[in-house]
């Protein structure tokens, strides 16, 4: 009997729709796994999305080329769906942009509502007519074929993944204290959308991480950032913007040195969770450095703070208020 070792981050639902019909689609659903029972898949749905996102102008990516135009560097998948889709039905894209402008909210809502169904909360539940559109998709333009035509793509991409995954997150869940089978976490692999692109989904069973195409090679550190960063903010994240005395200070001084986090929350959790995956990758003291001069100051000594044997929750507030950025910038 096969008991995957990190059942606390991946499960995987069976029942989900599937909305490739043809030939290939059972092999288009099925997963890889890591050495430790980590699951990584693709996903039609996610797919067939992103076809008509790029198709309706969905640009973001590596840009190669600032002026007189900007222009941007795709990978073989994304570039191969962009192309076949150029001449596609007009009246599915003339829908679409009715029905974008109608719901003008994150892709990540977009992806909550197919992953987690009508039911979906949020701005999510509100997207009636997403799965009626993408039907039509499938059924006018040439998804399905799309599909079969970049499935090595996708498979190299997943098998990328599997050396990378057992031993970052076996850590992470250390640190944060994860109780067994807490948090419920997806990886589906989306080569259609930006390199680099880690997008973090609530279904509402749990969460969905979408990671885009590797630049090189895949990189742990964002996505082990990534869920503790949802751990965090459901755990501390409203706490920590009442009850950080330096927050306020440390946030200005952190957005003018970059950092993109609006509220003291947002970055309280953004140190601990980067000081976490930095810590859970093994980084070196470059990357330590490098955050510090994207305004996330403070991280070397927070990562040694996860040593603490208490929660996390004991100790976060009093690891924060030892984050000096005045200092870090001085050096």
């Amino acid at each position: 009997m096969r008991v995957p070792l990190l059942v606390i981050f991946i499960l995987l639902g069976a029942s989900r729709p599937a909305l490739a019909q043809g030939p290939g689609a059972e092999d288009w659903f099925s997963s890889v796994y890591s050495a430790g029972g980590v699951e990584v898949r693709a996903d039609g749905r996610v797919f067939t999305l992103f076809a008509l996102l790029n198709r309706v102008g969905y640009d973001a990516g590596s840009r190669y080329r600032e002026h007189p135009v900007p222009a941007f560097r795709y990978g073989p998948a994304r570039t191969r769906v962009r192309e076949a889709l150029v001449a596609a039905s007009p009246a599915v894209v003339a829908q679409a942009q009715a029905f974008f402008d109608a719901h003008p909210v994150p892709v990540e809502d977009y992806l909550a509502r197919l992953m987690g169904g009508p039911q979906a909360s949020g701005a999510a539940r509100g997207l009636d007519g997403l799965e009626a559109l993408l039907a039509r998709v499938e059924a006018e333009w040439p998804v399905a074929s799309l599909r079969a035509e970049t499935l090595e793509l996708y498979r190299a991409e997943q098998r990328a993944w599997l050396p990378l995954l057992d031993a970052p997150l076996q850590q992470a869940a250390r640190l944060l204290g994860l109780p067994e089978g807490k948090p419920p976490l997806e990886v589906v692999v989306n080569l259609l959308d930006a390199e680099g692109s880690i997008r973090r989904v609530e279904t509402g069973r749990g969460w969905v991480l979408v990671v885009g195409p590797a630049t090189r090679r895949p990189e742990m550190e964002p996505v082990v950032r990534e869920l503790a960063r949802g751990v965090l903010s459901s755990r501390m994240g409203a706490r920590l913007e009442s009850r950080w005395t330096g927050g306020a200070v440390a946030l200005r001084e952190a957005r003018g040195a970059g950092a993109g986090e609006a509220t003291v929350g947002e970055y309280g959790v953004a140190l601990l969770s980067r000081a976490l995956a930095l810590m859970a990758t093994g980084a070196q003291e470059a990357a330590y450095e490098a955050a510090g001069r994207q305004g996330y100051f403070g991280l070397k000594a927070l990562a040694r703070s996860f040593d603490d044997p208490r929660p996390v929750d004991a100790w976060a507030l009093d690891g924060l208020n030892r984050v000096n950025p005045g200092q870090a910038l001085r050096k």
